[in-house]
C-alpha cells in the first residue's frame, strides 16, 4: 500500500547555485499586437500545467519561467480558451537560438510542430521531447537536443460573442536530459528521515519523489518535494514513519508535466532513529577565575546537542541565533560546557535547547528554567575587604531569588569561610573586617534561584593604613671569627606577623646610641655589618619591618654592640645593652682566637659589672690568654637559650707579665726561716742569677732551664744563694748586689737588679 506524505518540510537552503525561477531576458515570449489579438489558453498533460497568453512582455511572467520537461517525455498540447467556433489550432516548438531570430511569433499553419482541428473533432496534439523520426513519428522537426525552446500556440476562432478572434499563447520551457538524482540520508529522531539534494548537474528536476520501502510488511510512504527554490534542498519526512523498522530508500526525478522518464536512485538501506529528544535542564552556571568565563551544567541526553541562549538582562532571547551548541554525551545527568560572554562585568542569562545534531530541527525542545550570572568585585580599604553584586535578575523563567551569600576561598580553592545568607534581594554589599594587611583573598558570590549562580572568582590584597609594631627581640653580636658585627631580629614565636614582606627587614646604625641613625643595609632577619670595626668602638642599632602593604614598622629598641678593651691584665666592656629585651648577666670566657669556640669560662653572672681583672687567675690559665665577653639576655633561664640567643663581644688579647719576687735579706743560719735568697714568680721558663760583692765581683752563678710554676716554687724546687761564694766559702755578713735575668713563658726576657743583705 502507497501512501503519499502531505506534511514537507523545507529545513535549510543553504548556498544558491542556480535559481530555477530565475529569468533569462534572451528566452522571452514575443508578443503580438495586431488588432483583435487575444490571449489564449494552453493546457500541458491534462491541466498539469496551464498557460495564460504570452506574458505581455513582461520578463518576470510565469511565460517567460523554463518548465523544464524531460527528454523523451510525451507531452500533449490543448488550447483551453472557451470560443464558439474555431479553426485548425497550431504550435511551433523552436529552438531558443532560432527563435532569438524571429522579429514576430510563428503564425505560418504549414511551418507548424503539429496541429488539430476542433471543427473535425480534434482536441489535442501529442509531441515528444525528441527528434522526428520514423520510430518517433511524434517527435519535433529540428530538435537539438536538451536545451531551452519555446512552445507557441495560435489560432484563429470565433468568441462567444460572435467576433472573429486570433489568439497567441506562448511558454519557454527547458529540455533536460534525465539523470539519477544525487541525494545523502539521515535518521533524525523520532522516526524522522532527513532527505538532502547537493548541487550537482543531475539534481535538474522541478520535482523529486521519494519513497520510504519497509524491509518487510506494508508502510511504504512516498514524499514528492515539490520545486526546489535552490541547491543544496534539504528536506523532512515531516511526520514519523509507521515503525523503527528499516526502510530501504529511493529517489527518483520527476517534471511537472508528469511523465518524465528518469531514471531512479536506490540510496540504499537505512536505520531509522527511534529516539525521543527530551527537554533539557540547567542546574548551576559557576563563573571561573579567567574574565568573562563561566561553566554552566546542563542535563545531557546521547546523541542529541544543546542549543545555549544567551541575552542581557534588561532584554530578551533571540532564538534565531545559539550563543553556543555543542553535542552532549550524557556521561553524567548534567554535562558542563564553558561559556565566554562578552563582557565580565555585565549580567547575561542562558536558556538551553536540545537539538537533534544529525537533522535540522522541525520542532526543537527550550529548557523550563534559565539560570543569570553574578558579577560580583571586591574593593580593599583599610582594615577590611568590601565584596558588591549586582542584583539578581528578575523575574527569570521558571525560577524565584532565595538569598545570596559570599564565600571566602583558600588558595586551593577549598572553602575558608561562609558568611551568613543575606534573603534581602536589595542588599548588594557586604563587608569582611577579618582581614590581614597585604594577604589575597578570593571571594565568590552566589544567587541561589533553587538554580545556582556563582560569581567569577575575584581577588584582592588586603590593605591598611595601621603602623605594624615593632620587632620584640633585637640582638647585636660578633660573627664567630668575632671581626665584624652581626645584627639578628626576632618575633616572639607565638605572635609572629603572617604579613611580613620577603626580605623587606631594614637595619639601621649609629656610632652611638643615641647618634644619628642612617639605613645601612635591606635584608632578612640578619644582617652581618662589615663595615664596622668592631676593635676600635661600639656599634648601635635598630630594625624594622615591611609588611605586604609595604608600610614599614615601628624602630625596634636600640642595641649596640659589646666593644671589649684590654687594659693591663684587666679588661673593661661597654655598659649599652646589645639586646633589645635587655642584659640579664655578663660572663667572661676564655676563646680560642681563630675561630672564636668557647675554652673556659672564667667568670659569669656578672650584673652591672664592666671590667674582670686577669690577674687573679691561677698561671695555669696561662700568660697570654683571650677573652670574650658574653651577654645574656633578660629571661634566657625563663623562655631558653634556643629561643633567645645571647651575644658576644669582640675578642682582646691579655698579656699578663712574669712576677720576680725576691726578699730583700735572707739569714742562711739553718733555722729554716729565709735561708736562701730565690726568685718567686709566674710564668718562668728560664732563669739565671749572679750575685756581686761591693767590689762588683761575681761571687756566685746559677741559671735554670725548667723552672717550677708558682705553686710548686719552694727552697728545695728553685735555684738560689745561700750564702756559699763559688769557691765554697762563706761570705760574710754585708750588702751584695744580685742580677736576676727571667725568660717568661712566651720568650720575653726581664732583668731585675738589686741589692741585699745578708745576715747570719
Amino acid at each position: 500500500m502507497n501512501k503519499i506524505i502531505k506534511n514537507i518540510t523545507t529545513v535549510m537552503i543553504s548556498i544558491v547555485v542556480w535559481s530555477l525561477v530565475s529569468t533569462d531576458s534572451a528566452a522571452q515570449c514575443k508578443s503580438r499586437a495586431a488588432a483583435g489579438e487575444v490571449a489564449g489558453q494552453l493546457s500541458i498533460n491534462g491541466n498539469k500545467v496551464v498557460v495564460d497568453g504570452d506574458g505581455n512582455g513582461v520578463a518576470t511572467a510565469s511565460n517567460n519561467i523554463p518548465i523544464k520537461i524531460c527528454e523523451g517525455e510525451l507531452i500533449t498540447l490543448k488550447s483551453t480558451l472557451a470560443v464558439s467556433s474555431g479553426t485548425d489550432v497550431n504550435y511551433w516548438v523552436t529552438s531558443l537560438s532560432s527563435y532569438q531570430t524571429l522579429s514576430a511569433p510563428p503564425i505560418t499553419p504549414v511551418s507548424a510542430s503539429a496541429n488539430y482541428n476542433p471543427a473535425t473533432g480534434g482536441v489535442s496534439v501529442d509531441l515528444r521531447m525528441t527528434d522526428k523520426t520514423a520510430s518517433t513519428p511524434d517527435g519535433i522537426r529540428f530538435y537539438g537536443g536538451p536545451g531551452k525552446y519555446v512552445i507557441t500556440q495560435y489560432q484563429t476562432a470565433t468568441s462567444l460573442a460572435g467576433s472573429t478572434i486570433t489568439t497567441h499563447t506562448c511558454q519557454v520551457i527547458e529540455v533536460i536530459a534525465p539523470q539519477q538524482p544525487v541525494a545523502t540520508v539521515t535518521a533524525c529522531s523520532g522516526q524522522e528521515v532527513q532527505i538532502t539534494l547537493p548541487a550537482n548537474a543531475a539534481n535538474n528536476f522541478d520535482d523529486y519523489e521519494i519513497q520510504f520501502n519497509a524491509i518487510s510488511g506494508p508502510g511504504n510512504p512516498i514524499l514528492k518535494t515539490g520545486k526546489p527554490g535552490s541547491y543544496p534542498f534539504t528536506i523532512k519526512s515531516g511526520t514519523t514513519l509507521p515503525d523503527a523498522q528499516d526502510r530501504i530508500i529511493t529517489i527518483k526525478g520527476l517534471s511537472v508535466t508528469g511523465g518524465c522518464p528518469a531514471p531512479l536512485n536506490n540510496l540504499g538501506q537505512f536505520a531509522i532513529n527511534g529516539a525521543t529528544m527530551f527537554r533539557p535542564a540547567i542546574s548551576t552556571i559557576v563563573g571561573t577565575v579567567n574574565k568573562g568565563e563561566f561553566k554552566i551544567d546542563v542535563s545531557g541526553q546521547a546523541s542529541f546537542g544543546r542549543n545555549i541562549y544567551m541575552r542581557e538582562s534588561s532584554s530578551t532571547y533571540n532564538y534565531t541565533t545559539p550563543f553556543k551548541t555543542y553535542g552532549s554525551l550524557a556521561a553524567t545527568p548534567f554535562e558542563t560546557t564553558t561559556l565566554q560572554v562578552p563582557n565580565g562585568d555585565k549580567q547575561y542569562c542562558f536558556q538551553a535547547e536540545s537539538v537533534d545534531l544529525a537533522c535540522a530541527a522541525s520542532s526543537n525542545l527550550l529548557s523550563a528554567e534559565e539560570v543569570c550570572t553574578t558579577p560580583a568585585k571586591v574593593t580593599a580599604v583599610s582594615n577590611k575587604n568590601v565584596v558588591e553584586w549586582l542584583p539578581a535578575a528578575a523575574p527569570i523563567i521558571g525560577a524565584l531569588f532565595n538569598y545570596y551569600q559570599v564565600e571566602r576561598l583558600n588558595p586551593d580553592g577549598t572553602t575558608d569561610k561562609v558568611f551568613p545568607a543575606i534573603t534581602n534581594i536589595s542588599e548588594l554589599k557586604l563587608d569582611d573586617n577579618s582581614v590581614i594587611c597585604g594577604q589575597e583573598y578570593t571571594y565568590r558570590v552566589e544567587t541561589n534561584y533553587n538554580q545556582k549562580s556563582l560569581s567569577q572568582i575575584i581577588k584582592v590584597k588586603a590593605v591598611s593604613d595601621d603602623v605594624p609594631p615593632k620587632i620584640p627581640r633585637v640582638f647585636a653580636t660578633m660573627t664567630n671569627d668575632a671581626k665584624n658585627a652581626f645584627v639578628q631580629g626576632q618575633f616572639d614565636p607565638s605572635n609572629i606577623p603572617v604579613n611580613i614582606k620577603a626580605n623587606a627587614y631594614k637595619f639601621y646604625r649609629a656610632n652611638t646610641i643615641n647618634g644619628t641613625y642612617s639605613l645601612l643595609n635591606t635584608g632578612n632577619t640578619v644582617f652581618k655589618d662589615l663595615t664596622a670595626n668592631v676593635e676600635d668602638k661600639s656599634y648601635c642599632y635598630y630594625m624594622t619591618w615591611t609588611n605586604l602593604c609595604d608600610k614599614e614598622s615601628d624602630p625596634s629598641e636600640k642595641i649596640c654592640t659589646i666593644n671589649l678593651k684590654a687594659s693591663g691584665a684587666a679588661v673593661n666592656w661597654t655598659k649599652e645593652s646589645s639586646i633589645s629585651l635587655g642584659t640579664d648577666s655578663y660572663i667572661v670566657q676564655r676563646v680560642n682566637p681563630t675561630n672564636g669556640t668557647n675554652i673556659k669560662e672564667l667568670a659569669s653572672n656578672l650584673q652591672n659589672i664592666y671590667t674582670y681583672n686577669t690577674q687573679i687567675l691561677p698561671e695555669t690559665e696561662g700568660q697570654e690568654i683571650y677573652i670574650q665577653i658574653e651577654a645574656r639576655p633578660v629571661g634566657w633561664n625563663v623562655i631558653g637559650g634556643s629561643t633567645l640567643p645571647t651575644t658576644l663581644s669582640n675578642i682582646v688579647k691579655i698579656f699578663r707579665p712574669s712576677l720576680a719576687i725576691s726578699p730583700q735579706i735572707f739569714t742562711p743560719n739553718g733555722d729554716g726561716q729565709n735561708d736562701k735568697f730565690m726568685v718567686r714568680g709566674k710564668f718562668i721558663k728560664e732563669l739565671k742569677m749572679t750575685i756581686y760583692d761591693r767590689w762588683g765581683n761575681a761571687i756566685f752563678y746559677e741559671e735554670s732551664n725548667s723552672y717550677p710554676i708558682e705553686s710548686n716554687q719552694n727552697e728545695t724546687t728553685v735555684i738560689g744563694w745561700d750564702g756559699t761564694m763559688n769557691n765554697g766559702n762563706k761570705a760574710l755578713e754585708g750588702s751584695y748586689a744580685y742580677k736576676i735575668e727571667i725568660i717568661d713563658t712566651v720568650g720575653q726576657t726581664t732583668v731585675k737588679e738589686g741589692a741585699l743583705l745578708l745576715a747570719y
